[in-house]
């Protein structure tokens, strides 16, 4: 099926495209409402839901007015956020990401454009590592890094609160999207927002979708 029908008939239901095993989770490419979109099983991981959440918070902290001069993403993705920087904001400034599964990196390249953006920098790796490894700073550090609905194991530590510190320039902002949908990741989402009020001078909490809290530390 060519995309232009495939697009068309999204609109009726999700048209499947492709199916991958991805290191922590089952992966679905496929057409949903004339867009194509990556899942998990259980929630969008770019171009759905989660492109519209990232468009809001860009918005609510003025990043079109007020841009950053470079930026770190922990968890790529799909590419939602680099699209929104680049295509939608009209913004430019150089971009490290760090993503932990090569499959979602193949379907990132084969699907969804990775190559087209200029001065993205592609870090393979734990990002929960990578960032002990990293040595610059950034302006923008955005973080969103699930294994299907559950955030990834050891982003609730307080060393990676500290190393988030550590990454973000002077005067710089930290995006860290969390979700609670159950009692045990309700108490995670409230570990991190306690971490980063630890290590950072203010911190706001931007709702959305019902269950994301994104944290939004200075």
């Amino acid at each position: 099926m060519d995309d232009a029908l495939a697009r068309l008939l999204s609109w009726i239901s999700p048209v499947p495209v492709e199916r991958a095993k991805g290191r922590r989770s089952d992966l679905c490419v496929r057409w949903e409402l004339g867009r194509k979109v990556l899942n998990t099983a259980n929630a969008n991981q770019s171009f759905g839901s989660l492109h519209h959440l990232w468009r809001e918070v860009f918005a609510h902290v003025g990043l079109k007015d007020q841009p950053p001069t470079d930026v770190l993403m922990l968890g790529y993705g799909g590419g939602s956020v680099v699209r929104i920087l680049r295509l939608e904001l009209g913004l430019h400034m150089p971009i490290t990401a760090v993503e932990y599964d090569t499959e979602v990196i193949r379907l990132a390249r084969r699907h969804f454009g990775l190559d087209q953006h200029a001065d993205l920098r592609m870090v393979e790796g734990d990002a929960t590592v990578q960032i002990h490894a990293l040595t610059g700073r950034y302006a923008l550090v955005v973080v969103d890094l699930f294994n299907d609905l559950d955030m990834a194991f050891g982003v609730d530590a307080m060393g990676f609160a500290h190393a988030l510190r550590d990454r973000c320039a002077e005067g710089g902002m930290v995006l860290f999207n969390t979700i609670g949908y159950s009692e045990e990741s309700e108490a995670r989402c409230e570990r991190i927002g306690q971490n980063l009020r630890r290590v950072f001078h203010a911190v706001e909490v931007y709702s959305a979708l019902d269950i994301n809290r994104v944290y939004i530390a200075r």
